[in-house]
């Protein structure tokens, strides 16, 4: 066997339909506890908690992190052997694969709340223009891409951040003890989750096309 080739078995349509239908549950829990403790009666606070896609610590927050790390590992191959074969595109792989490693940690640790916790307005404006910049500095990145790919990327690259920027401004002046604001962040939250998996099967689509020296199995 090449040891600079990677053998790693997917079954792309499980892999993203288990991921799909594991979001689909964590939101639809969020959506109903929050519209039974609005609407019907008080919801138990630890149901609350272990669902609640705005809060730390639960279930909702451990799925997002693994989520990102499944995209995030396919990353580091795809930027590993763009590097050993020289390839011009090599360095934005290698940018690309750091920042979904920073999207990881702070999904667990929670950096862009602890930032909001302490300056105004809200972090998203400043995500805002570091979208922006990322975006124009991979035009380059994408325009190397096959066309299918570089949709499907630019597709959920702006679903993701339409959900984490876009939706974080929209819910900034709400209430956040209302009903309409966690409704938001659910739409939030679920926009950066399908955004990534969107990602993900694009990007595992990319790698099974043999464009690289990477060995996947879509099996």
């Amino acid at each position: 066997m090449d040891l600079n080739t990677y053998s790693v078995p997917v079954n792309e349509k499980k892999l993203i339909m288990g991921l799909s239908l594991i979001a689909t549950f964590l939101l639809c829990a969020h959506g109903l506890l929050v519209c039974y403790n609005y609407l019907v009666e008080e919801t138990p606070w630890y149901l609350l908690q272990m669902f609640d896609v705005n809060e730390e610590h639960n279930l909702p927050t451990w799925f997002s992190g693994f989520n990102l790390a499944i995209a995030t590992t396919f990353l580091w191959i795809a930027s590993r052997e763009k590097r050993m074969a020289n390839d011009s595109m090599s360095g934005r792989w290698t940018v690309l694969f750091a920042v979904f490693c920073f999207l990881s940690i702070d999904e667990i640790a929670g950096i862009h709340e602890s930032i909001n916790s302490v300056v105004e307005p809200t972090w998203a404006y400043g995500g805002a223009v570091i979208a922006l910049v990322l975006g124009i500095y991979f035009i380059p990145f994408l325009k190397s891409l096959p066309r299918k790919t570089l949709i499907a990327f630019v597709i959920s690259g702006a679903i993701f951040v339409g959900g984490a920027v876009g939706m974080e401004i929209v819910g900034e002046p709400m209430d956040s003890d209302s009903l309409i604001y966690n409704l938001t962040t659910m739409v939030e939250e679920g926009m950066e989750i399908f955004g990534i998996i969107l990602f993900t099967k694009a990007l595992i689509q990319y790698l099974s096309l043999g464009t690289i020296n990477v060995g996947i199995k879509r099996t």
